[in-house]
């Protein structure tokens, strides 16, 4: 620290002194003279200011000096001490901040610590808890007092065996830390997953001297996965197995049954006419209906039996285990059972019927893909055989869906192409032999010339969707045709066959009476021929479809009368006028018992309630005498005509032909 000079120097101070002294000389010297002093009072004013003058330096050494050094001392001694005082200040400010900041750390660790999601634990070497956090307590409900000073082992769930814990050790000795997920228990007793990591703190001398667990409560987490995993492989409108998971099953079962021996049987389910349901009703009721059918497959089904959905309408039922063939047939006539009964689902009533393909392990495939595969087209060709039944694999099937494949690219080609053409059969009036109407049948004639037969391309137009321009071709042509015999003096009545497909189109009303009027043919001419199936599908609408085809005069008739599962107090509410006996039926009649019974019942039914009754597929004298005395009023069959060209039956009518019999 460098030293501060004196204020006034001896020089200065000698200087100032002689300038004052010469000062007061001169005032002497001009005003003393003026005053009525003695001269000598005056001399001896200046002598004592010269005597001034030349003391002055000896009073500045001995008086000044000494006083004007210890001021300057006593300055510097203070300005020293506010330099340090500055300086102490600066340090204790820069010291505060510090221990300020510290503090902030520490309050923040410390909130940080007591509010952080993850529970925290603290414990000495030897594991004994000596701090927990908030999340510790929410987590595992004991109050961090509870535990200070015990061993976290009370929180064990005992779902671990001792080698799992032996491992976490080994892991924190060698590693300095373990994390993995782990069952622990709650103070309620239930058991919950969590996530833990494990970490050891060492002191200056390298020195374990705390182990810091942080862990998180991830049950919500495992319920999430847990709901993925479920709809990753299950059906998210029913809950059953989807594809990926029915296929696994089947994998599983496929490599036991090759150890065992023992059989293993797929079932290919379809539901016959499901489109017409969503089509009708919407797709919200079609989804209660898919409800109602996994229940039923629930509970006819064994508890080891793998119910699947694999989309749509289709379902596929795995067999595990099975002795022969015959448990999945047995099983298929369990189903079918089931099904019968009508399903009530928001006030109407509905039939679930279905298709079955059933095929087995080893004999039908080796592998899922190919039984599965192989079910789907046995179940085809029950379809074709006339739905509600099942068919087991054979291996000629191959070659049939190679044939429908390529008569489906052929089928697209027959209306634009002009390879359709109608048949008509006659109708004929039991009680006077004449014709009464004839019934419009759709034929596919090849370009060599070759009949596709109504059986191949009549089930596959329906399951294309080509049925519905195929039908309004049909309607068309035959009700110009009929006005056309009308027209040469042959007032038929053409009956005309509606298909699913067809009657389920929003607009389906519209356009036949769009087609009617465009022909000409008075509309109760014409008469529209419906399955049984089909009504009691949806029957409000089928009321209200059928109503407005009355209102304007077409004839309605029910084909295929008993082969359905109609209820008969409905019967009566249907607006139609005619019931269509099923060949069926009518096959073995007399003979068979049964049969006979049935087609009494019908006839007695239909004149109750003032319907008339066709017998359809009537081949022999034996059967018309049989239904004769019942009051059957109309046949249809090879007794007397098999379905003609129009120019053919135009030559029937032409001769005048009439049932002899």
């Amino acid at each position: 620290m460098t030293a501060n000079k004196p204020v006034i120097s001896p020089l200065r101070l000698f200087l100032l002194t002689a300038a004052c002294a010469f000062a007061a000389e001169a005032l002497v010297m001009l005003v003393l003279p003026a005053l009525p002093l003695d001269s000598l009072f005056i001399e001896a004013i200046a002598d004592a200011l010269l005597l001034l003058l030349i003391l002055t330096p000896f009073l500045y050494l001995w008086l000044y000096k000494p006083l004007v050094t210890e001021i300057h001392s006593r300055t510097q001694a203070e300005t020293c001490l506010r330099r340090a005082h500055s300086e102490m200040e600066s340090l204790v400010a820069i010291r505060t901040a510090d221990l300020s900041r510290a503090h902030a750390e520490i309050s923040l660790t410390a909130q940080v610590f007591d509010n952080a999601e993850e529970g925290i634990v603290i414990t000495d070497p030897e594991g004994n808890i000596q701090r927990t956090n908030s999340s510790f307590t929410r987590i595992t409900g004991y109050d961090g007092d509870e535990v200070r000073g015990k061993n976290p082992r009370l929180l064990k769930s005992g779902h671990h065996q001792p080698e799992f814990y032996a491992r976490m050790w080994a892991a924190l000795k060698e590693k300095g830390g373990w994390h993995g997920e782990i069952f622990n228990r709650r103070k309620n007793g239930e058991v919950y997953p969590e996530w833990l990591s494990i970490s050891a703190i060492r002191d200056e001398q390298d020195q374990v001297s705390h182990y810091v667990g942080v862990f998180s409560d991830i049950s919500e987490l495992k319920r999430t996965e847990a709901k993925l995993k479920h709809q990753a492989y299950h059906d998210a409108l029913t809950g059953l197995p989807n594809r990926l998971l029915f296929l696994d099953r089947l994998s599983m079962a496929l490599h036991h049954a090759g150890r065992s021996g023992e059989k293993v049987a797929v079932l290919f389910l379809d539901l016959d006419n499901f489109k017409n349901i969503n089509d009708s009703l919407g797709h919200n009721f079609g989804d209660l209906f898919l409800l109602e059918v996994a229940g039923i497959l629930q509970r006819t089904c064994r508890q080891e039996d793998t119910i699947a959905r694999l989309g749509g309408d289709e379902f596929v039922i795995l067999m595990p285990g099975v002795e022969q063939p015959g448990g999945g047939v047995t099983l298929a006539k369990r189903l079918f059972t089931a099904f019968a009964q009508p399903l009530q689902i928001k006030g109407n009533t509905l039939h679930a019927g279905c298709s079955m393909g059933i095929t087995f392990f080893p004999d039908d495939g080796d592998s899922p893909e190919i039984l599965l595969k192989n079910a789907d087209l046995a179940m085809y060709r029950a379809k074709e055989g006339g739905k509600r039944s099942y068919q087991l694999f054979a291996a000629e099937m191959h070659n049939r869906v190679s044939y429908l494949f390529a008569l489906e690219n052929k089928l697209r080609l027959a209306l634009p192409e002009r390879q359709l053409v109608l048949h008509y059969q006659p109708k004929v009036d039991i009680a006077t032999g004449g014709i009464r109407g004839v019934e419009a049948l759709l034929r596919w004639q090849q370009e060599d010339g070759t009949l596709v037969p109504p059986g191949d391309f009549i089930p596959l137009a329906e399951s294309t969707g080509l049925i519905v321009p195929m039908g309004e071709w049909v309607l068309a042509t035959a009700c110009r045709q009929a006005k056309f015999w009308h027209d040469r003096g042959y007032p038929l009545q053409v009956a005309v066959n509606l298909s699913c497909r067809q009657f389920m189109e929003k607009d389906l009303v519209e356009r036949m009476l769009a087609i009617l009027a465009e022909s000409g043919l008075p509309a109760p001419f014409l008469e529209l021929e419906i399955t049984e199936s089909l009504l009691m599908q949806n029957r409000q609408l089928a009321c209200d479809i059928l109503g407005q085809f009355k209102q304007k005069g077409i004839k309605v008739t029910i084909d295929d009368f008993g082969t359905g599962y109609s209820s008969l107090a409905y019967l009566s509410k249907l607006p139609i006028d005619a019931l269509k006996i099923d060949r069926a039926f009518i096959r073995d009649l007399p003979d068979n018992t049964a049969d006979a019974t049935i087609t009494r019942a019908v006839l007695t039914l239909a004149k109750g309630l003032r319907l008339e009754t066709v017998a359809e597929g009537v081949e022999t004298v034996t059967q018309l005498e049989f239904l004769r005395p019942l009051g059957c009023d109309m046949l249809q069959g090879f007794l007397f005509s098999r379905p003609l060209p129009a120019e053919a039956l135009e030559e029937m009518l032409r001769a005048g032909r009439t049932l002899t019999v």
